[in-house]
């Protein structure tokens, strides 16, 4: 019936394509058609990668009666989250609004234009417990259209008018109103942030789980926005000292890191991690490994390889799970244009169709045994290694409920670690790891979803460049330039305003979709970073001004300011009518999710911008009125603006190197990326060699202008300006 998704770009549809329903893609064409049978509409969201996404399909889109019913009375949009986050973010809105929660997939019945009446997720083909069962709720849906039409468009129109409103007051709460002769302190002073800091501390170790690290309970995510707002927090606080006292913001970090590096969230035998944990001890991981994540993450275990915070041992462990994951992205996630793909299945398909969770990635006690003999080592050694294997098997039901999990020696569970690896044992897992290996790559493996997006590769350029800086590594450089270029060549289109930046692209086709607000700063803030790492390699380059470029195209139309009051408002998305129920560009919003939001991403680029004294067209400030007010309350959700906030507190600052050896250019550069501190181009007077002085001068930008301390001989006194 689904043949219109057969030809789709999307994985996600095509998983779809064999399904009994009558599925449309997303777009007018399937409202229309919803209008002209006067039925309501049946939207599925979810993505190619997720689990719950395939288990109702098998139950429910693969069930002849559903779809049956489903293409009787509805018409049925199948939509891909990652393709259109836009229509994601506006129904998982709602979802909550209605349910108190969300998640894929996303199941929503909407008017034929598309205002919402009723939702939720995951529903089961038989009713369990109090959730009822996926046919009940199409029956109950329709039982309801038919029979009470004009309570559910009243229904459908007061959560539209309620969403709507609570979208624009998010959105504004980010942005300022100017005035006639307003001269009210600036909002981003170093006191003021200070305070902010001092209070988001105080709530994050509140909210710490001080057994097994991360914050709050089961399901654990990784706090990947505020890990890179935790690490150079502690850098700035340790940068007269680093030799000084542990402070809070380092302990922090510093702890979420280990437990996750050494859990089953990260895989031990490939590297990279997974989305998140079912279990608050992360034993047991929802095994889909998204783009999205690992670029965040690779940035963050980079940084604390060097890390003050970080004594020797956990430098080293941070740097293998860094280099880990940048093998497993170049390796498993580099597709054949030379881009990067969005996801790896969490399910395993075997030949007979059958999928299973996580699969590919358990060991037995008994292989591990195996795997260690065969690599050479003997009985009380591979013993070992089976003892320190805490594990759990993929059986999400048994863990929450609190069930015997009934482990044997033949048991496939995760592999999961109580404590770091350190000596012996370390020595222990490398020796039989390449066997591991091994074993894994004849193993089936979770399929690929081949789309490319922006924003993601963007986010993995940053954290490689990063890289690059902190490791002085010429051949990780290499890597984040090829994959800079390419990513520009497919995803951008210069244009006299600028350059615009396109969301997906397919076998190096861009799609047709232009980015979202986030794609835009997210291919800004990779372009500024890329343009510091190659600051002294001699090598001409175009990545500070294609930064500009898109900062240019981007502001041009994402500002929305009232002819009234002067009111200043950001749209999310480029497009008239891209979300549902709506009629103009959906604006962006301040709270970070699994990545930071559309406005800190922005802002971080407005004030590397800002911080190499380019003409100002929006100051960054103006779009973080929400940090003292969400922060302190709920710091997971802001840890991306923090990080533009704490650089804009002390003015913006940006190195300028006036002469140094090719050694003082590294640690200039490494100092930048733990810091946040962008590097200016070389002048035409710099001097570089081996036998210079280390001058170094570190410029502000504030309200009243750029000014260049003294020049110092080392980077700490150079920073020793800096309130």
């Amino acid at each position: 019936m689904a043949q219109r998704l057969s030809s789709a770009q999307s994985a996600y549809l095509r998983q779809h394509a064999d399904n009994p329903v009558d599925w449309w893609p997303w777009g007018s064409e399937a409202f229309a058609e919803a209008a002209r049978r006067d039925v309501p509409v049946f939207v599925s969201i979810g993505y190619a990668a997720c689990h719950w996404c395939h288990v109702m399909a098998h139950e429910s889109f693969e069930d002849p009666e559903v779809a049956a019913f489903l293409n009787d009375r509805f018409v049925s949009i199948k939509v891909d989250r990652e393709e259109h986050p836009d229509v994601d973010d506006a129904y998982m809105a709602a979802t909550q609004a209605l349910t108190g929660q969300g998640g894929w997939p996303m199941s929503v019945f909407a008017l034929p234009d598309g205002r919402v009446f009723h939702a939720g997720t995951y529903f089961p083909p038989r009713r369990a417990g109090q959730v009822p069962s996926f046919t009940e709720v199409l029956h109950a849906v329709d039982d309801a259209w038919t029979q009470r039409r004009e309570q559910v468009q009243d229904q459908a129109v007061a959560i539209a008018e309620a969403l709507d409103k609570q979208r624009r007051r998010q959105s504004q709460l980010a942005t300022v109103v100017h005035t006639p002769g307003d001269d009210a302190a600036p909002l981003l002073e170093s006191r003021a942030m200070a305070a902010i800091t001092a209070q988001v501390l105080q709530a994050l170790i509140a909210d710490e789980d001080t057994v097994h690290g991360g914050f709050g309970a089961a399901p654990k995510f990784p706090p990947s926005p505020l890990l890179g707002w935790l690490l150079e927090e502690s850098a700035w606080a340790r940068r007269e000292d680093p030799t000084g006292p542990a402070d809070r913001a380092g302990g922090l970090a510093v702890h979420t890191m280990e437990a996750m590096a050494r859990s089953a969230l990260f895989d031990h035998v490939e590297g990279g991690f997974a989305r998140y944990a079912t279990d608050q001890a992360w034993q047991l991981p929802h095994f889909e490994k998204m783009l999205s994540d690992n670029a965040q993450l690779l940035g963050a275990y980079t940084r604390l390889s060097r890390h003050p915070a970080a004594d020797s041992e956990v430098q080293a462990r941070a740097e293998r799970v860094a280099r880990m994951t940048t093998t497993w992205l170049m390796e498993r996630m580099r597709t054949a244009d030379g881009l990067l793909a969005s996801s790896l299945d969490a399910d395993t398909q075997d030949a007979q169709g059958h999928r299973a969770e996580g699969s590919t990635y358990l060991f037995s006690d008994e292989q591990l045994y195996e795997a260690a003999t065969h690599s050479g080592l003997g009985s009380a050694q591979a013993h070992r290694l089976t003892q320190l294997n805490r594990g759990v098997p993929a059986d999400e039901h048994a863990l929450r409920a609190g069930a015997p999990l009934n482990i044997s020696a033949a048991t496939p569970r995760t592999v999961h670690f109580d404590e770091p690896l350190t000596g012996a044992d370390r020595e222990l897992w490398e020796a039989v790891l390449p066997q591991l290996q091994r074993i894994r790559a004849r193993r089936r493996q979770p399929a690929r979803d081949d789309k490319v997006v922006a924003a993601w590769n963007a986010q993995a350029v940053r954290s490689l460049a990063e890289a690059a800086m902190v490791w002085d590594d010429a051949e990780v450089l290499s890597i984040a330039e090829q994959l800079a270029e390419t990513l520009w060549t497919v995803h951008a289109v210069p244009e006299t305003e600028g350059a615009r930046i396109h969301r997906t692209s397919y076998g190096g086709v861009r799609g047709e979709r232009l980015g979202t607000l986030a794609d835009h700063a997210q291919v800004a803030n990779a372009c500024f970073s890329l343009a510091s790492a190659l600051v002294g390699t001699g090598r001409e380059h175009p990545w500070g001004r294609r930064a500009q470029e898109v900062l240019s195209w981007t502001l041009t139309r994402a500002v929305q300011r009232s002819t009234d009051d002067d009111a200043l408002t950001l749209a999310d998305t480029f497009e008239e009518s891209a979300a549902p129920g709506q009629t103009g560009p959906q604006l962006a919003s301040p709270v970070d999710g699994p990545e930071p939001s559309s406005i800190a991403a922005l802002a971080q680029a407005l004030q590397t911008s800002a911080a190499l004294q380019h003409a100002a067209v929006l100051d960054p400030a103006d779009i973080l009125h929400h940090v003292p007010v969400v922060a302190p309350q709920a710091p997971l959700a802001a840890g991306g603006s923090l990080t533009a906030a704490r650089r804009a507190a002390v003015g913006s600052p940006a190195f300028r190197i006036l002469s140094a050896t090719a050694a003082d250019l590294a640690e200039v550069r490494r100092a930048g990326a733990l810091l946040g501190i962008p590097l200016e181009q070389l002048g035409e007077s710099a001097v570089v060699g081996p036998e210079q002085q280390l001058a170094l001068s570190v410029c502000l930008t504030g309200p009243g202008g750029g000014v260049c301390l003294a020049p110092a001989q080392t980077v700490r006194g150079a920073l020793a300006g800096i309130s």
